[in-house]
């Protein structure tokens, strides 16, 4: 325990962590990712919210409420909640992780997810922790699943077992980047399929991916999930588009 301890400190003093913002080194003992003068820019979804799709409403003075989009039609996840916002340093940081190949990064970024605690989920309580996959050609392109990154460390957090075989995609879809929440669905429909049903009978499932934009990816996810038997799906991202 004191060798590990000291052999952590040459390692801090050789490689001091940075702010993932402006590359300030943090002082020791600090856990966090961001300095004190970076960290108020992130703003971290804690306000009122809906409680499925987990949109925020800032300035509400009615709390948790459901939106309209729920009120209409339900989406297949039963909830999903985001860390923070998609925007300035986060935006950033997450550019950094998933288009720079930035390991470091990310796995900061990870732990930012892992710590961070939603007051009305029990992360723990959950059966099964799935990352949203890949297809295999945009996998050997960038290296590695971003998703699975954060899985990994939101599992190791909550002694939940992580599964990346049970979802696979199908299709190399295009990318949804500057597709609308029309064209989102459209180009994920039916590109999943899911592990034999022993494997998801009756269990509760997380699914982790880095950005809840219009939830289209997420919701397409689930939906395949439930089919194979999951008995509940959760989707839990790092930011959320605002």
């Amino acid at each position: 325990m004191i060798a590990g301890g000291f052999f952590s400190e040459i390692s801090d003093a050789l490689f001091p962590p940075l702010c993932l913002a402006c590359t300030k080194v943090l002082p020791g003992g600090d856990e966090g990712i961001f300095c004190e003068k970076c960290r108020p820019l992130v703003r971290f979804l804690t306000q009122s919210h809906c409680p499925v799709c987990g949109a925020v409403y800032p300035d509400s003075p009615a709390g948790d409420h459901l939106c309209g989009r729920c009120l209409e039609k339900h989406p297949d996840y039963d909830t999903a909640r985001a860390v923070c916002a998609y925007e300035g340093v986060v935006l950033d940081a997450i550019h950094r992780f998933k288009y720079g190949r930035d390991l470091t990064v990310g796995a900061a970024l990870a732990r930012l997810l892992a710590d961070f605690r939603f007051p009305d989920i029990d992360l723990g309580s959950f059966d099964l922790i799935v990352p949203v996959p890949l297809h295999l050609q945009r996998l050997r392109d960038r290296g590695f699943n971003q998703a699975l990154v954060l899985a990994c460390a939101l599992g190791k957090k909550y002694a939940v077992e992580v599964d990346f075989s049970v979802l696979k995609r199908k299709d190399p879809t295009l990318s949804q980047t500057g597709l609308d929440k029309k064209e989102r669905s459209r180009n994920v429909r039916g590109s999943f399929c899911a592990a034999p049903a022993e494997k998801l009978l009756e269990k509760k499932v997380i699914i982790t991916d880095d950005v809840y934009t219009t939830g289209a990816t997420i919701n397409e996810c689930a939906k395949t999930l439930k089919k194979a038997g999951a008995a509940s799906v959760a989707a839990i991202t790092l930011a959320r588009v605002p």
